[in-house]
């Protein structure tokens, strides 16, 4: 997961797609019931599992500024992650048990100009085996790992996410594409939009250009995994010759982006699906081969353990 902020787009070679895993290693890209379980209050969980949202929403109201954060021993790694943020980790609880009030991760992301917690992750290390920590009750709240981050000796990075913003495949999801359009400044679709692969398909393709766009054009940008430091995207667009594209692409596709602002903004699937569908359409193909490279790279980034083990008996 180190430095995405900016491989994502300099270096957009697909990883693994995300996959269903069986157990508490699954993870998927599956739309919810998008009147319940896509945004808070997340009335479609249990009265338990509100109620504990509820009182973790609590236990952060503290350290909702970087600020804070870093004042209570949380320091940004792994750079800001399109659909995830920045994670602050404290290293010091992640070495203690999971604990339900004391998430190890916070999740920043730059939102009308300043930094806020989106959500909290909790991590641990241990074996691919371990048995998962029980926080919740819903069978949304599946564990994913990060093999690459176990720190050696057979372990694995085990990892649960928790939304404090709409998140079109739950409270628990391992990326959140709605998280682009709300660091662009944009109106995100309807959840019920979402409720097929293909729509799916659509909508996470158009956040992956937008976040793109977004980060071409931002001078405000994560760029060091440890530092917090920013910088700006030009640079490395320009080693990797992608500048002058993403130029002309951006001057192309602002015309449906603004029309599908409009559509969100007065709830018309009919128009949000036509102009979506048309900007899709307009990508040419070397365009189109990075956007989709950079979107496989989110999603791979949840391939877990279990998936990867599949994938080589394969």
């Amino acid at each position: 997961m180190a430095r995405f902020g900016l491989l994502l787009v300099a270096c957009p070679a697909p990883l693994a797609a995300q996959h269903d895993h069986p157990g508490h290693h699954g993870h998927t890209s599956t739309p919810v019931d998008c009147r319940t379980l896509a945004a808070p209050p997340w009335t479609g969980l249990s009265s338990p599992d509100r109620s504990a949202i509820a009182q973790l929403r609590r236990a952060t109201a503290s350290l909702t500024g970087t600020g804070a954060a870093a004042a209570a021993g949380f320091a940004p790694q792994f750079g800001d992650i399109p659909t995830m943020g920045v994670h602050w980790i404290n290293r010091a609880r992640m070495q203690d048990a999971v604990q339900a009030n004391a998430p190890d991760h916070l999740l920043f992301a730059r939102i009308d100009g300043r930094d806020s917690l989106v959500g909290v992750a909790y991590a641990f290390r241990g074996p691919v085996d371990a048995t998962m920590p029980k926080l919740f009750e819903s069978p949304l709240a599946t564990w994913h790992d990060h093999p690459g981050l176990g720190g050696g000796r057979g372990n694995t990075l085990h990892m649960l996410h928790v939304w404090f913003v709409p998140s079109p495949s739950g409270p628990f999801a391992g990326n959140n594409f709605v998280l682009p359009f709300l660091t662009a400044g944009r109106v995100p679709p309807n959840p019920c939009w979402l409720q097929s692969a293909s729509d799916v398909s659509r909508f996470e393709l158009v956040a992956t250009l937008v976040d793109i766009l977004h980060r071409r054009a931002d001078s405000t940008d994560v760029t060091n995994d440890r530092s917090g430091r920013r910088g700006r995207l030009g640079a490395v667009g320009a080693r990797r010759g992608i500048a002058t594209m993403l130029d002309e692409l951006a001057g192309r596709v602002s015309p449906h982006l603004a029309a599908m602002d409009t559509a969100s903004r007065a709830d018309d699937r009919t128009a949000w699906e036509r102009q979506a569908d048309d900007l899709v359409a307009s990508l040419r193909p070397g365009e189109r081969r990075l956007v989709e490279g950079v979107r496989d790279r989110l999603t791979g980034i949840q391939s877990s353990t279990a998936g990867q083990r599949r994938r080589g008996q394969s």
